[in-house]
């Protein structure tokens, strides 16, 4: 699954040049990680994501992160 986090550092050519034609989910609220896998529908309450080490910030930057064992999340969050 692709993820853009908007924010003020996103550029319009962001989506083209880094999944070209793959769909991408934008997420424009700020969140920690057990919201968003929540958001997602990976984990049905936060608690359970949290139980499952999905804590913390999203990460900034270009992320693969394994959310679940069926699902690989990649993650645009530009800080500049």
């Amino acid at each position: 699954m692709n993820l853009i986090i908007k924010n003020s550092n996103v550029i319009p050519s962001d989506k083209e040049t880094l999944f070209g034609d793959e769909e991408v989910v934008f997420i424009k609220e700020q969140m920690d990680m057990s919201q968003l896998m929540v958001k997602l529908g990976i984990y049905k309450s936060s608690s359970k994501a949290r139980h499952a080490g999905r804590t913390g910030d999203i990460p900034t930057g270009w992320t693969e992160y394994k959310a679940s064992k069926k699902v690989t999340l990649f993650i645009w969050n530009p800080t500049e």
